[in-house]
């Protein structure tokens, strides 16, 4: 359905508007409860104006019934009368009504089908409109957790195994040359004297 389809285009459009512009949760689902209503409205009027033609179609098409009746009587008429060219007159006005009735008819069954279609699309958006309201705190929390995983997706995506690698190979660098370090100064003479010296003035 295009209706419902717009709204879950909106959502997603709320959705990333929230992370551009760091709009509480809170907010989103008010502004998409607030999209709805406004879809609802747009709905019921298209129903009432759907409802609205078709009445307007099936009247003039009982009144082209009613026509094309009385040209019928009255090719009859001037039949029985013995005129049969006015009544072959009658006959030709009673086919163009009749023609005219039927495609009403053919009207009414199209209008009747999108009014069908129309009614069932309302149906389905205000059980969505009302599930989501009464059920809003936990909608909210579903929201703030699909936020937060999307959050942690993000920094977790950055963080690659290119990059892993390149952090523990700087870091065990690092580590060997403190290692190497260390074994320098624990083998130079010089360093020996001044351990030496330090002994000596502990004594």
């Amino acid at each position: 359905m295009e209706l419902l389809n717009r709204v879950g285009r909106a959502l997603k459009s709320q959705l990333s508007h929230w992370q551009r512009q760091q709009e509480a949760p809170e907010e989103l689902l008010e502004r998409l409860l607030g999209e709805m209503e406004l879809e609802l409205i747009e709905l019921r009027r298209a129903l009432a104006q759907a409802i609205a033609t078709f009445k307007s179609t099936e009247r003039q098409r009982e009144a082209q019934k009613l026509i094309t009746q009385r040209w019928y009587e009255k090719a009859q008429a001037a039949l029985d009368g013995g005129n049969e060219q006015l009544a072959r007159e009658a006959l030709t006005q009673k086919r163009s009504y009749q023609s005219h009735t039927e495609a009403l008819g053919e009207s009414l069954t199209e209008q009747r089908a999108i009014i069908e279609r129309v009614r069932g699309d309302l149906q389905k958006l205000e059980r969505k409109y009302l599930e989501l309201k009464s059920q809003k705190s936990l909608y909210l929390a579903r929201l703030k957790s699909a936020i937060a995983a999307q959050k942690i997706e993000e920094i977790t995506g950055n963080f690659n195994n290119a990059s892993a690698s390149s952090l523990f190979a700087r870091i065990e660098t690092k580590i060997l040359e403190l290692e190497a370090e260390r074994e320098l100064l624990s083998s130079s003479p010089l360093e020996k004297k001044f351990e030496q010296n330090r002994s000596a003035s502990y004594d």
